[in-house]
């Protein structure tokens, strides 16, 4: 019984996933991002728990004309797996870039 508790409480640990969603500026007049494939997928690694990210990210170069519509960050499965293993030493972030 304390092996299958254990086993269920592995795989929910490590099956967890995350998402947010960040929108710019007005929201009352933000255009819903009505596309489903992002302009440019990153990833971003944090060391120590977050307190160590050195990496800056210049989202300019990305959309130069129509600018950036949405920014959204997720954690894949991956992501979470080294996350726990590591227990939060590594901890990658997969992030997504929308143009408008």
């Amino acid at each position: 019984m304390k092996k299958l508790l254990f086993c269920i409480g592995m795989a929910l640990t490590l099956s967890a996933c995350g998402s947010d969603h960040i929108m710019r500026f007005n929201i009352d007049q933000q255009q819903q991002n009505t596309k489903t494939t992002p302009s440019y997928e990153g990833k971003s690694h944090f060391w120590l728990w977050g307190m160590f990210q050195k990496t800056d990210y210049n989202l300019s170069n990305v959309c130069p004309i129509s600018g950036i519509n949405a920014i959204e960050s997720h954690w894949t499965f991956y992501d979470s797996l080294m996350n726990g293993l590591s227990m939060g030493i590594y901890a990658p972030e997969s992030f997504s870039v929308y143009c408008n």
